[in-house]
């Protein structure tokens, strides 16, 4: 829609933190119904209908720049009752992400229907589908890997050739080894659910800082909230621990809550700059073209790089047995979100767990009263929608200024991350 019509009045984005000194900026204040209905449109807000399940999808980046555009992925499928649905956040490029939305929905269900297969009619053992989950996930970074290997096997072949000759190797916009290597320069997390026909095992895997959240309606007419993702950043002090366990008397492994100073998750598909030695940093990632689009000056890094690898690409599995009254009276649903969505409280004081458990708590109560189970055919309300509004307020009051504010203001730079989420019924 066009905003040139509506009028003009200025904003700071004081409620993102934005300096004293920063702005003013102008924003364009449309009304209800028009603010509401164009968040829908920006975030592309659907509800896709499975056999078993429902769920209400968002994902935004309100920057109308081209270059801004949003490198979140999610998908959702339905494997004859299986429930698939994935969120990954990518960066420093769509190379990487858009790779693993190719091949990760399809290297899990192949490896699925295999076990699937090799079971039988005996119960299939949920370990076995954690143990898929993890592999396949494991196996993407890995064939990441190979193809870089592929080009350049070590360190003494790369020696042996000149930056030419590296360059005529990988470069070209239709060299298929240009995107072998970009793919490996990007990165993404991934976040994974797969929910059985019946409704009576969940599993979620996590790798990098998207999140998961379960909300279960109890005996008692409460919501519980079960946190199912790990946070694989530099704020886990068990990721930190663990990093700098691997990499005894590097202290710079670890830097301001970040790998090497430089990426904020320790876990991730692709960033082989944090897991290949510096050599295949200085003489093929930096021969590339295109470049890096990283937010840290590479000299400031690599130096730190000395026992590569930094990152890890082994996924944390969650397994929840759910209950007979979740499975059969759908009273239940699963959040998965990017990091966006939390960063949207980031000036609320909140703790990651008060967060999580203010959605569902929110959400559960709404459907409360709204006198609707979730997933009720008279319940059409896009829950993911109503969660993205919440995260665009701040969790306070809903105000339709500060939401015309936070997707029209005329700034020369993006204001928030890109914030993906999706809220599915069980």
């Amino acid at each position: 829609m066009s905003y040139t019509s509506y009028p003009q009045r200025s904003t700071w984005l004081e409620f993102l933190g934005f300096p004293p000194g920063y702005g003013p900026w102008t924003y364009r204040a449309i009304p209800e119904p028009l603010i509401s209905s164009e968040l829908a449109r920006l975030a592309s807000a659907h509800v896709i209908n499975g056999k078993t399940t429902t769920t209400g999808c968002v994902s935004l980046q309100p920057s109308p720049d081209p270059d801004d555009r949003s490198q979140d992925r999610f998908v959702v499928l339905d494997w004859d009752g299986w429930s698939f649905s994935a969120v990954f956040d990518g960066h420093g490029g769509e190379e990487a992400v858009d790779y693993v939305v190719q091949e990760l929905p399809s290297l899990i269900h192949a490896a699925l229907t295999k076990i699937l297969a090799d079971a039988g009619t005996a119960p299939l053992a949920p370990s076995a589908v954690s143990t898929l989950l993890q592999s396949s996930i494991q196996a993407v970074d890995d064939a990441l890997t190979i193809g870089v290997k592929h080009l350049f096997p070590d360190e003494a072949t790369l020696a042996t050739l000149t930056d030419e000759q590296i360059k005529s190797i990988i470069n070209g916009p239709t060299n298929p080894n240009n995107l072998t290597i970009l793919r490996c320069m990007r990165g993404t997390t991934a976040l994974v659910s797969l929910v059985d026909p019946k409704k009576e095992n969940l599993w979620v895997a996590s790798l990098g800082d998207c999140q998961a959240v379960l909300g279960t309606k109890t005996s008692h007419g409460t919501w519980d909230a079960t946190i199912l993702s790990v946070n694989h950043s530099g704020k886990n002090p068990a990721e930190v621990a663990r990093i700098r366990k691997e990499h005894p008397n590097e202290s710079e492994c670890i830097i301001f809550e970040r790998v090497l100073g430089a990426i904020a998750v320790t876990r991730a598909i692709g960033d082989h700059i944090f897991k290949l030695p510096v050599s295949y940093t200085t003489r093929v990632f930096m021969n590339c073209v295109p470049g890096f689009s990283v937010s840290s000056k590479l000299e400031h890094f690599l130096p730190h790089n000395k026992s590569p690898p930094y990152l890890s690409a082994l996924a944390d599995i969650k397994h929840v047995a759910l209950q007979p009254s979740t499975a059969n009276t759908s009273e239940s649903f699963l959040i998965l979100c990017s990091d966006g969505l939390i960063d949207l409280y980031q000036h609320t004081n909140g703790t990651l767990e008060e967060i999580l458990t203010q959605w569902v708590h929110m959400l559960g109560e709404r459907m409360d009263r709204r006198g609707t189970k979730v997933g009720d055919e008279a319940d059409k309300e896009n829950t993911a929608l109503v969660l993205l509004r919440h995260a665009l307020m701040g969790g306070g009051v809903d105000n339709p200024d500060r939401l015309a504010q936070m997707l029209t203001v005329e700034i020369p730079c993006r204001w928030i991350d890109d914030t993906t989420a999706l809220v599915q019924t069980l």
